[in-house]
């Protein structure tokens, strides 16, 4: 019996389910951003599935607070809440590390000093409104233990977890405020954009799912990879190509692509809004 009271035979088999669905790499990414990340992978052993489930939170980072015209006609935030799963040593943290690297990188080129950096390690949700408010709202958490942020909801104070994942449930869903009470005063976000890139084991992360649908449906808003692993022969490892675009190249691209002057034709038409909405192309619609 596993500890977290799902039978492992059972966490065994869906994780073996869940492996044969292979993801196309192609189907997402165009051929240059394939190349970058067959690249990362094949020198590091990692399976593409994790990169590529790490990478969307960063590019929704990167956008810079970039909207998305839904089909409903909805101004969407771009923003991804992912976690990768697997046993230990099966490189997932060399996914959580590629991606924290390439922002940090970023980060320092840009000129952001420490305290103002937008990759968020909170602790606490009152502590991640708090930073939303007053270093940027627009910030990124990276967890290479998804249990940490799922075990600090509700941390400090009796009977407040619900309370926090309902935060949480909020910031995903594109709110454009977000309030939090409290006895010690209030805190008002306005254009809050999280997102999160996480790993787990599989005990901690289907604990947590098997609850979840008594519950508020936090875990429904996660993107879940749990490829199979592959130890590759020695032959089939290559030397990361240093003269090759890296992560860091891509996400600084497309955070460049994301920001404005005022005479940008992409602006919205409210002054006090500094975002670009996109529309979904006639082919992304038929998807």
């Amino acid at each position: 019996m596993s500890s977290k009271g799902i039978p492992t035979h059972k966490i065994r088999s869906i994780m073996q389910k869940a492996g044969s669905y292979r993801m196309n790499v192609a189907e997402i990414f165009e051929a240059n951003i394939c190349h970058i990340i067959d690249n990362i992978c094949s020198s590091s052993q990692m399976p593409r599935e994790y990169l590529i489930t790490m990478l969307l939170p960063a590019i929704g980072h990167c956008v810079d607070g970039s909207q998305i015209y839904s089909n409903t006609g909805t101004a969407t935030n771009i923003s991804f809440f992912t976690t990768i799963i697997g046993y230990p040593s099966v490189n997932k943290s060399s996914a959580t590390e590629a991606i924290l690297k390439a922002l940090i990188i970023i980060e320092k080129y840009i000129g952001l000093k420490s305290e103002e950096s937008r990759i968020n390690c909170s602790a606490t949700v009152e502590s991640l409104l708090t930073e939303l408010k007053n270093t940027s709202p627009r910030l990124i958490q990276i967890w290479d233990e998804a249990s940490t942020l799922f075990q600090s909801f509700g941390l400090y104070k009796q009977g407040g977890a619900a309370y926090d994942r309902s935060i949480m449930c909020t910031l995903y869903n594109s709110s454009s405020v977000v309030k939090r009470q409290t006895k010690s005063g209030n805190i008002v976000v306005e254009n809050p954009v999280l997102n999160i890139a996480a790993a787990a084991h599989p005990g901690d992360i289907f604990s947590s799912v098997s609850t979840d649908t008594d519950e508020d449906g936090l875990m429904a808003r996660f993107l879940f990879s749990a490829p199979e692993p592959y130890i590759p022969l020695s032959r089939e490892i290559t030397n990361l190509n240093i003269d090759e675009p890296n992560l860091a190249h891509l996400l600084y691209i497309i955070h460049c692509f994301n920001t404005m002057d005022q005479t940008d034709f992409r602006r919205t038409t409210d002054v006090d809004d500094n975002r670009i909405i996109y529309s979904y192309s006639e082919d992304a619609k038929k998807v």
